[in-house]
C-alpha cells in the first residue's frame, strides 16, 4: 500500500499492510531544522523520514464581498529584544474591533506567538461583532479550492492533505480568548447562542467547500473545548451539536472523513464524540490526557480511528532507546484490530531530536506490520 493507502484504510476502520506513522510536524520544526517553515518543507521532512504528513498548513477558502464599510487592516511593528508585534483592527458601522499579537517571544522557535489583546472585550463588542458576523452572512461569497488542490496533487500518494477547520466554539474563543469565553457563557447564554450560531452558518460554508475540493480528510480542531475542562453538561450545549451537524455534511459525500483533534483530559467528552459519528479521534495526550489508547479502543470498539498518544516530550529530551520504547508502547496499545495511525500526542516541538523521530518511524517499520 502506499502511504495514502494506509492511512486512508485505517481511517475507514480496516486493516492496513502496517500502522501509518505520521507525527505532527508543522512550520515550527520545519523551520528548526530547515531554516523555512511552508507546508511545502514539512511535506519535504516527512518524506526524508518516511513518514504520512496529514496534518499540514492546507484549508479551503470562502472569499466573500463585504460591504466597504467593513474593512480589516493589520500593521507590524518591531519590538523589544527582537520581537514583532501585529496590530490589528476591523472597522464596522457599529464601531471598531482591536486586537495585537506578538511574534518572537522565544529565540529560538521564532514562530511562536500570542495573542495579547483579543478583539472581544466587554459586552458591546459581543454586538459588534455579531453585526459584522450578519453582514458576513448576507453578502455575497465564491469558494475557492485551488490551494487546496495544488496540495492535494503536490502530495500525491505519499501524503494526505488534509483541510484544516476549527469548531465554532475555538473561532470564538480566539476572538474573546479560553478564560474569558467560559465565563461569557455562563454570562450571556442567550447572546452567545446567537454568536455561535452565525459562526456554525459560516462554518457550514466552509464545509460546503471541502466537499467540493478533492482532498479526502478534514481534521476539525475542538481542542480548546476539550481542554478547557467545561462540564459535560457543557459540552452537549455548546460543543455536540456542532460536531453532530459537521460530521452529518461530511458523510453526506462518499469518500469524505472527518475527525476531531483534542487535548486534555477527554474521558469525559469520549460518549459524546462518539455519538457524533466520526472516523477518527485524536489526540489522547501522555502527560495531560486521562484515559490510554488501549482504553479507548477496549471501551469503543470498532467506532473510531485512534490516533497519538506518542509522547513529544520523549521526542526532544528523551534519548533514541526511550523513543523506540515509546514507539513499542503506542503500537501494543493500538495496534490491534487496525484502525489506528501512529500520531504524536500533539505537535513536534522545535527542540525535538531528529534522530529520535528517526526511531519512531523505524520501530513501526519493523514492528508495526499486520500479518
Amino acid at each position: 500500500m502506499t502511504r495514502k493507502e494506509a492511512f486512508l484504510t485505517a481511517v475507514r476502520g480496516g486493516t492496513a499492510d502496517q500502522v501509518p506513522v505520521a507525527p505532527l510536524i508543522y512550520n515550527r520544526f520545519a523551520n528548526a531544522i530547515l531554516g523555512r517553515g511552508t507546508w511545502k518543507d514539512v511535506f519535504e521532512l516527512h518524506q526524508r523520514l518516511g513518514s504520512t504528513d496529514f496534518r499540514g498548513m492546507h484549508s479551503v477558502s470562502v472569499i466573500t464581498q463585504l460591504p466597504e464599510t467593513y474593512r480589516g487592516e493589520s500593521t507590524e511593528t518591531q519590538g523589544p529584544e527582537g520581537r514583532r508585534i501585529s496590530d490589528g483592527v476591523l472597522y464596522t458601522p457599529k464601531g471598531e474591533l482591536r486586537s495585537q499579537t506578538v511574534w518572537g517571544m522565544v529565540p529560538h522557535d521564532p514562530m511562536v506567538n500570542k495573542k495579547v489583546v483579543y478583539e472581544i472585550k466587554e459586552r458591546q463588542d459581543w454586538e459588534i461583532y455579531r453585526d459584522y458576523l450578519e453582514a458576513t452572512l448576507a453578502s455575497p461569497y465564491e469558494i475557492d479550492t485551488t490551494s487546496a488542490r495544488e496540495h492535494w496533487e503536490y502530495m500525491g500518494e505519499d501524503g494526505v492533505a488534509s483541510i484544516a477547520m476549527s469548531c465554532p466554539f475555538t473561532q470564538v474563543g480566539n476572538v474573546r480568548g479560553l478564560a474569558e469565553i467560559l465565563m461569557d457563557l455562563y454570562d450571556y447564554p442567550d447572546l452567545l447562542h446567537e454568536i455561535f450560531d452565525l459562526v456554525g452558518q459560516l462554518t457550514c460554508r466552509s464545509l460546503e467547500a471541502f466537499l467540493q475540493a478533492p482532498n479526502e480528510v478534514l481534521y476539525y480542531d475542538i481542542c480548546w473545548a476539550t481542554g478547557s475542562g467545561m462540564s459535560p453538561e457543557m459540552f452537549e450545549e455548546w460543543i455536540l451539536p456542532d460536531m453532530v451537524e459537521t460530521c452529518e455534511i461530511v458523510h453526506s459525500q462518499p469518500g469524505k472523513y472527518v475527525g476531531f483533534y483534542t487535548l486534555g483530559k477527554i474521558r469525559k467528552y469520549l460518549p459524546m464524540m462518539v455519538e457524533s459519528g466520526p472516523d477518527y479521534i485524536e489526540t489522547f495526550e501522555q502527560n495531560e490526557g486521562d484515559i490510554t489508547l488501549a482504553e479507548a479502543k477496549q471501551q469503543y470498539p470498532g467506532k473510531f480511528c485512534a490516533m497519538g498518544n506518542f509522547d513529544c516530550v520523549v521526542l526532544a529530551f528523551g534519548t533514541v532507546e526511550e523513543a523506540r520504547k515509546e514507539a513499542l508502547r503506542c503500537l501494543e496499545e493500538g495496534m490491534p484490530g487496525g484502525a489506528y495511525v501512529m500520531v504524536t500526542a500533539d505537535e513536534i516541538p522545535a527542540d525535538a531530536k531528529w534522530d529520535n523521530l528517526v526511531a519512531m518511524v523505524e520501530t513501526v517499520a519493523e514492528h508495526g506490520q499486520y500479518e
